[in-house]
């Protein structure tokens, strides 16, 4: 039973990393030939499975390492030879032999007509033994990933051929490749340790394939991204002023100008077709340094066309008024001054890039310019239209490298807003109310049993809203293929029910008309990403510790281009409304304004300036000197009880309490950081035993460790005081670990 068991045990393990090299090796040859087969004219069908069958037979017999490397061949050429033969035989390119034929005068005409698919199928054995061969190096295996990596991304970027998979598994197989070299090196060095891992091969075996396997399928499961570098080829292109096309998809290309329709995320230049997919451009595009934190409004569109927005009649006609430096703008006529509470933002906004746009951009509402390019001068290139809030550049003119805007952001009052009545649409708010006639019934049907249980216009909106935000998923490549009504927003809500920002807010303004709301689409960017956001991530807005409206300098991106929706409430003008899943809208909050209880106030005597001025003489020197009799037993008690040195020595201790707690608190990040990495302290283990068990395992982290460990017991069980020394000493030596890692 013994033996029975050992033979099995060395027929399964034996060599167990030899074989599974092989088989790497023969997966990552295969990736090859599929992306061959995807070729138009380059390998006939009969080469492709030629040269597949010669791969796994040639997988097969490396795995029986102990036979004769001569035997092995021999084996393997005769695979070869009869593979050749049959293949042919079925796709009928030569007539049928016969085996016998093979040990007779016909062997060499024999091999002749197998030529030349013979020799690919020679050729793919022998470059699979060479694979086998050059993957046992640690160094090679880098140079194979990195040349088939770029080779296979070329090709796919610069042909309709999809090979994605292909490098995922090409990507696969070098990890695990590297993993066996990393064993056949420990076998070297440490054959005790080597036996031991050995003798259980599933131990390491399960838990590597594991994680490198869902990495990968992760990975290929991953939507895609937009490139953060043009290619050399559409450089070229763009360069000479030539059409590039945009592939979508693999498949389906769009022809499009430099200045056209790009696939990538960033600020549209056109909205009168919106639909379709995109891919995330996450190229810096500007800095924004602002006092709160804000959506950068660009432009709005008030006509609905059932295909998308376009500019009214009087958005075109436009009513422009110049800007000077420092002075306020003429204010939306709609916009009511006196009801709506504002707070104060300024905006100094720094270009990235040298695209130029029609608009400045910045939190809504505009007031005032206070200096472009750092300059009181250069404004003749700007105008303002008023009743769309919208700071017009001159697309003849250089853009400029950065200004400086100042904005009254409204701050929402919820419970005013609540209160004002149903009132029927004014005249000049048609254009904010317009739907086209082909709008399919079911929408307005479906905006109305939304919100028939709101009884104001605010709460109809959040409504909206709110359905919005939690019924439909976000997804930057909508599946088009359920999509069969001619209206964007029906097509939306009713077939495709997933989308990005322009399918979200377009179908807000569209029900929120159908109600009688007036409502106007509007574009621009996103707040972006602030350093205080990117130091302090992983920590929520629970925890009170990340202000989301925070000020600040943001970095936007192409990806941060955005569009949402602004009602108009007569009375307050117009509010901003988020309904994208997924994004939460900038609120402003007044700064609170302290009471003052004037009850406790003394009345002024109406005769206290006739008041006798000696009286008011006396009374000061009075309280003079009661002031200063009051410091002098003070200074006596002080002196007599010591209460200088004592409350000196109690804010020595508590300084001193204070440096030890940071240093534990920088002993348990140390903790937290080693358990990311497998150092995982027990729970019957002490520091210090934690400590002596790591440093067996990593010599390279004695050091530091010992320098954490004397701190941390020094803070935690000793009784003299730590110095702000102690501490920096402990912050670094953690650093310095967490860096190495």
């Amino acid at each position: 039973m013994t033996k029975k068991m050992t033979w099995w045990k060395l027929l399964l393990w034996g060599g167990w990393t030899h074989r599974l090299s092989v088989l790497l090796s023969g997966i990552f040859l295969l990736q090859f030939t599929i992306w061959f087969g995807k070729e138009d004219g380059m390998w006939l069908a009969e080469t492709v499975v030629i040269v597949q069958l010669a791969l796994v037979v040639t997988a097969v017999f490396e795995h029986f390492p102990r036979l004769h490397w001569l035997v092995r061949g021999a084996l393997e050429l005769i695979a070869i030879v009869t593979i050749n033969v049959q293949v042919l035989e079925r796709y009928k390119v030569i007539d049928s032999m016969d085996l016998q034929s093979f040990f007779s005068s016909q062997l060499f005409l024999n091999l002749y007509e197998l030529t030349p698919y013979l020799w690919f199928g020679l050729g793919a054995w022998v470059a699979y033994l060479t694979v086998i061969w050059f993957v046992e190096v640690k160094w090679r295996i880098y140079l194979l990933l990195i040349v088939s990596v770029l080779a296979l991304c070329i090709r796919d970027s610069f042909s309709s051929i999809y090979l994605w998979p292909q490098v995922a598994a090409v990507v696969g197989c070098g990890l695990f490749l590297l993993i066996l070299s990393h064993f056949s090196r420990l076998r070297r060095k440490d054959p005790e340790a080597w036996n031991r891992l050995a003798d259980y091969p599933a131990s390491i075996a399960v838990p590597v394939v594991s994680l490198i396997s869902l990495t990968v399928f992760a990975g290929v499961l991953m939507p895609e991204t937009g490139p953060l570098l043009t290619d050399p080829y559409t450089a070229w292109r763009q360069f000479r002023g030539e059409p590039v096309n945009f592939t979508t998809g693999k498949g389906i290309q769009v022809s499009a100008s430099v200045d056209g329709y790009d696939s990538s995320s960033g600020y549209s230049r056109s909205d009168t077709m919106l639909g379709g997919g995109f891919q995330f451009d996450y190229t810096p595009v500007m800095t924004i340094d602002t006092t709160h934190r804000g959506y950068w409004r660009g432009e709005s569109r008030s006509m609905y066309t059932g295909r998308g927005w376009d500019e009214s009649d009087s958005e075109r006609r436009g009513a422009w008024s110049a800007v000077r430096p420092d002075f306020a703008v003429t204010p939306d006529p709609r916009q009511a001054a006196g009801k709506v509470k504002t707070v104060e933002v300024v905006q100094t906004v720094t270009l990235l890039t040298d695209q130029r746009y029609p608009v400045l951009f910045g939190a809504y509402a505009m007031e005032k310019m206070v200096d472009i390019n750092g300059a009181k001068s250069g404004f003749e290139p700007l105008q303002w239209n008023a009743p769309q809030s919208e700071l017009r550049y001159s697309e003849r003119q250089p853009y400029p490298k950065t200004y400086t805007v100042v904005s009254q952001m409204p701050v929402i009052d919820e419970e005013a807003l609540r209160k004002l009545p149903l009132e029927a649409s004014k005249p000049d708010m048609a254009e904010f109310l317009q739907l086209p006639d082909s709008l399919p019934e079911r929408v307005r049907k479906l905006a109305a049993d939304l919100t028939k249980d709101a009884t104001n216009a605010y709460d109809k909106a959040k409504k909206l809203e709110q359905y919005l935000q939690t019924a439909y998923p976000y997804t930057n490549k909508p599946d088009l293929s359920k999509g069969r009504s001619r209206d964007f927003v029906d097509r939306f809500l009713f077939e495709i029910k997933e989308g990005y920002c322009d399918y979200y807010s377009s179908a807000m303004v569209v029900m929120a008309r159908s109600l009688g709301l007036p409502a106007r689409w509007v574009k621009g960017y996103a707040s972006g990403t602030s350093a205080y956001e990117e130091e302090m991530l992983g920590m929520t807005m629970d925890e009170g510790l990340l202000d989301p409206d925070i000020g600040g300098l943001y970095t936007v991106r192409n990806s941060d281009a955005h569009s949402w929706v602004e009602l108009y409430f007569a009375g307050y003008g117009w509010i901003p409304f988020e309904p994208t899943s997924g994004f939460v809208l900038p609120r402003a909050v007044p700064e609170t304004e302290v009471a003052i209880d004037t009850s406790t106030v003394p009345a002024t005597p109406p005769d206290s300036a006739e008041t006798d001025g000696s009286l008011i003489t006396g009374k000061h020197v009075g309280w003079g000197a009661a002031v200063l009799v009051l410091l002098a037993v003070l200074a006596y008690l002080a002196r007599r009880f010591q209460l200088i040195d004592l409350i000196a020595e109690w804010a020595r201790r508590r300084r001193a309490q204070l440096l030890k707690q940071k240093i534990i608190i920088e002993c348990e990040r140390l903790l937290r950081i080693f358990r990311r990495y497998g150092y995982v302290r027990e729970e019957h283990e002490t520091l210090r035993e934690a400590v002596r068990r790591w440093t067996k395992q990593s010599k390279w982290m004695t050091a530091e460790l010992d320098t954490i460990l004397q701190q941390f017991e020094k803070a935690k069980y000793g009784k003299t005081d730590v110095t702000e020394e102690d501490w920096r000493q402990t912050a670094q030596s953690v650093e310095k670990l967490r860096s190495q890692m």
